[in-house]
């Protein structure tokens, strides 16, 4: 049995689907602008043509909400649950910050338990995930950035990357598009 290191944001969930949803609207609504500027940006500044203050104030009126309602990605629930059920230790490492939300470790527990998908451990806030999968012998860690995965890899951990739009020309990691691929990658059991 494995110890799987699992990032929330874009790789159980939608959650920059649903940013990009909310910053449109944001732009439009509350700063009275014509919405994405540059649809083919990852980042909110050059997407919304916004200066960092425009950023943080958007992250700070809407990021709770985002991420309390974003989607989880299809089979996510049903193939951690039967990694777990299966005796495979699940640990969830986010990122998610203090800086903008009021309580991260509740609000990620929240969800996990709302979309009822089952885990060992939570750790928010993190800083580097390096640590975590260290701190907590992980032997797999899934994460949809490239940075995060090099940071990882380089302690000698197997990866996995999450396939998205940002990450399509990364060439470094072992790939996945969708949940039943993670399984099928564990089961084989190559990392």
């Amino acid at each position: 049995m494995y110890r799987i290191g699992i990032d929330i944001d874009d790789t159980i969930c939608d959650t920059n689907e649903l940013i990009v949803i909310e910053a449109d609207k944001y732009d439009r609504e509350v700063l009275g602008g014509i919405g994405i500027k540059n649809p083919d940006a990852y980042d909110f500044p050059t997407m919304m043509g916004w200066d960092i203050n425009g950023k943080g104030k958007f992250f700070a009126d809407r990021l709770e909400y985002i991420m309390a309602n974003a989607k989880i990605k299809p089979f996510a629930k049903e193939v951690i649950n039967k990694l777990y059920d299966e005796g495979n230790e699940i640990v969830f490492i986010s990122l998610r910050k203090k800086k903008y939300l009021s309580d991260p470790y509740k609000l990620s527990f929240d969800w996990l338990h709302k979309n009822e998908v089952k885990f060992h451990k939570l750790f928010v806030d993190t800083g580097e995930k390096t640590d975590e999968c260290v701190d907590n012998k992980i032997d797999l860690f899934i994460d949809d950035l490239p940075k995060n995965c090099e940071d990882v890899s380089s302690a000698g951990i197997s990866v996995l990357l999450f396939n998205s739009d940002y990450n399509h020309d990364e060439n470094r990691f072992n790939r996945v598009n969708d949940w039943n691929e993670v399984y099928d990658y564990i089961h084989k059991g190559d990392f």
